[in-house]
């Protein structure tokens, strides 16, 4: 039954099909090695990166509601002073952050 295995093809040599199947293996090994840890990375960076934005998106939320809070309860005004006293922070916050902005950006027009 196994006499087929054994038949040599005209123009190959006897052990071919081992030697095609060790060079395979030895071509995918190396695609493997150069693309598996890279590929393992993006995607680690990508999930921890994920988390870390999330959890810091949380953390700025309640970082403003407690200011909020705490701006109220200790002003003696209603609460639009806490709303005032903060939204002139985040725009001067803002204002300057756009001035550090490179100048080239700001020109670019498409």
């Amino acid at each position: 039954m196994e006499d087929w295995k054994k038949q040599a093809v005209p123009g190959l040599p006897e052990d071919w099909p081992e030697r095609t199947a060790e060079r395979v293996t030895r071509i995918l090994g190396k695609v493997r090695k150069a693309t598996d840890r890279p590929t393992a990375n993006v995607a680690r960076r990508l999930v921890y990166g994920s988390i870390a934005a999330v959890a810091a998106a949380a953390a700025g939320i309640l970082l403003i509601i407690s200011s909020i809070r705490l701006i109220d309860a200790y002003l003696p005004a209603e609460v639009w002073a806490a709303y005032t006293i903060l939204g002139g922070f985040f725009t001067a916050l803002g204002l300057w952050i756009w001035a550090k902005r490179p100048a080239r950006v700001a020109s670019k027009q498409e």
